[in-house]
């Protein structure tokens, strides 16, 4: 009686451009000049074809050069063809008697139904299909609730303010990593032209971020902040309209005209809604003339009434349920609230969950919001992130090739005493096999921080501790005593503060405890240097301090040296352009090093071209 949902994945503008290069080996920046123009959203849904008719930098390249015309043509040849199949990720279908009877099926691997037509085909079949999402926000709110049970502050879900002013207020900033909805670039994006004052403001936001009444967001900005004029297709949709500042944006609005001025029932309205949203022109042809006839009986003119119907007819393809907003918007508000009020367990919540993209966002934003967060301790972290005196500690757990099995048997052994130095973790830890590898990269992750901060000097200690431990340790621990034997001596080291930091990130995926930019805080406030976040904002010719992370040097068509490379700084990473113009003035392009950049950020193509790069060090022979 249920079965999954087969999807068909078919070849589309971007996939065939990757499949085009892959197979005839074209250079990758080549294949990017394409995709650079068609990533923008207004193209998503376009065949090649019609981003040619809508794109004049895609007309521009194809035009002037064979070359580029060589590869669209290869490209929509197989564009539109089917690629491969899957599941449909959260599709099911129900019906009332076996489905074998009806439709088409196949088995997945557990043994489970696959019916045989998408989506569209099988409502068609007049067969139930419901969508069953799994929401990873639910998993953090519980985890945060749960943080805060342990401090003796209980909060039901259910019953989170979701209007609250401070919530707003973050939204507004732009602060929504890891929030329901909330957490993509492109929403932090629109928030710098469409800033929420209220909870209502986040129901409209939410309903107008999408492809089709994206354009409207200035517009309604604009209204909301008094600085346009609020008009209304008609006087009579006034109050239907109102709230929204004359624009439609609710598919509930659309319903509530077409019974105001046309008189259709609320059922002929939403099916109106529904042949609007999936253009079923058999049915909007007789649909149209219902409109019409129905506001000419109102006392409408027919003129009003077909420019009212057209309206209706471009908003609702792209038409968003008020009651679907509203209660995505509770949902993020509630998040919101959690975060404004208690930032240390949500962020600890939401680290739990992230994946790495994820992860590295959050951090930046915690920085941002003075946040502390730290290396992992062997004494109090635990397998998962904790709070100790209002700091958030990296789990044992994070740390490269320390499993969870692992980490809990170093939190098991530390109940009897937390470990008193490097040699007492690794005699009482040889019974679990803990390897050499293991140990460094915990000492790495700086867990031994606190015992001793010189991590160098506890590296050059690993090997006698485990030759100690080899004796004392493991099975011989019960007939030879340690604490009859003296302890090897210990052996100190200098620290280098790069090294630790390459090594930190390398065993935990980021640099926590600094950054090498710390070494050079004065002569970048000097410099009057922005940071890479600031970049996209920016106008005209800049300079960014950064770290060198990655170099790719190619030949352009031209025959000429030109460059990509990767930066990164406190605030993000960025890829960089090099032409050979650039190339000739700038420093040797070695990684890690602390690096100048000059040039400018091209908003259209969303591309930072260098003119000039030197190695700080270098900076004052220039």
């Amino acid at each position: 009686h249920t079965a999954k949902i087969i999807a068909v994945q078919t070849i589309g503008a971007k996939q065939s451009f990757h499949d085009v290069a892959k197979i005839f080996g074209y250079d990758q920046h080549d294949i990017d000049l394409f995709l650079n123009i068609i990533k923008d959203e207004k193209f998503d849904k376009l065949t090649l074809r019609e981003i040619y008719k809508n794109s004049k930098d895609f007309r521009d390249l194809v035009n002037n050069d064979k070359y580029y015309l060589e590869i669209v043509s290869l490209a929509s040849k197989i564009e539109g063809l089917p690629r491969q199949t899957s599941l449909h990720a959260v599709g099911i279908v129900l019906n009332s008697g076996p489905l074998e009877n009806v439709i088409p099926l196949s088995y997945d691997e557990d043994g489970s139904l696959i019916e045989q037509f998408e989506k569209d085909y099988i409502e068609e079949q007049g067969i139930l299909k419901m969508d069953i999402l799994a929401i990873s926000n639910l998993t953090i709110i519980d985890e945060c609730l749960y943080r805060l049970s342990l401090r003796g502050i209980n909060l039901n879900r259910d019953e989170i303010p979701y209007k609250d002013q401070d919530a707003i207020n973050l939204i507004a900033k732009g602060q929504t990593i890891g929030v329901f909805q909330l957490d993509t670039p492109k929403f932090r994006s629109v928030l710098k032209t469409f800033k929420p004052s209220n909870f209502d403001d986040v129901v409209a936001l939410l309903a107008l971020n999408r492809p089709g009444p994206k354009a409207n967001i200035p517009i309604y900005a604009a209204r909301k902040d008094g600085k346009q004029k609020v008009t209304y297709p008609h006087p009579a949709l006034k109050e239907i309209l109102a709230p929204t500042y004359g624009i439609l944006v609710y598919q509930e609005q659309v319903m509530q005209v077409a019974s105001k001025m046309a008189g259709f029932s609320l059922a002929e309205a939403d099916l109106l809604r529904r042949a609007i949203s999936k253009k079923d022109s058999s049915i909007l042809k007789g649909m149209q003339v219902k409109f019409i006839e129905g506001a000419k009986k109102k006392g409408y003119s027919e003129t009003d009434a077909l420019n009212v119907f057209k309206l209706i007819y471009k908003f609702g393809d792209y038409g968003f349920n008020k009651s679907h907003s509203v209660v995505y918007s509770i949902f993020s508000c509630r998040m919101e609230y959690l975060k404004a009020h208690y930032p240390e367990e949500f962020y600890a919540s939401i680290l739990s969950n992230a994946g790495s993209e994820e992860f590295n966002n959050t951090i930046l934003e915690m920085k941002g919001a003075n946040i502390d967060v730290c290396v992992p301790d062997i004494n109090t972290s635990e397998s998962y992130f904790n709070l100790i005196n209002h700091k958030i500690l990296f789990p044992l757990s994070q740390v490269k090739a320390i499993s969870l099995s692992m980490s809990e048997n170093i939190i098991q052994e530390r109940k009897a005493k937390p470990f008193d130095d490097i040699f007492d973790f690794v005699l009482r830890m040889n019974k679990y096999k803990i390897s050499d590898q293991q140990i460094i990269n915990l000492i790495d992750a700086g867990c031994f921080d606190s015992i001793n901060p010189s991590r160098a000097s506890l590296r050059a200690n690993v090997s006698s501790a485990v030759a100690f431990a080899d004796v004392f340790g493991g099975e011989n621990v019960s007939i030879l005593d340690p604490t009859m034997f003296a302890k090897p001596t210990f052996i100190t080291a200098q620290d280098d503060y790069l090294e630790n930091l390459n090594r930190e990130q390398n065993v935990l995926g980021f640099m926590v405890s600094g950054s090498p930019l710390d070494l050079a805080k004065d002569t970048i406030k000097k410099l009057n240097a922005i940071t890479l976040s600031e970049l996209p904002l920016s106008k005209g010719y800049v300079k960014t301090v950064a770290i060198l992370k990655r170099t790719k040097k190619i030949k352009a068509k031209s025959k000429k040296d030109m460059a990509f490379i990767n930066v990164f700084d406190n605030t993000g990473e960025v890829e960089m352009t090099l032409f050979e113009e650039a190339l000739i003035k700038s420093s040797d392009l070695k990684k890690s090093k602390i690096v100048v950049i000059y040039g400018k950020y091209n908003q259209k193509r969303n591309e930072f071209t260098v003119d000039k790069l030197i190695r700080l060090e270098d900076l004052k022979n220039e």
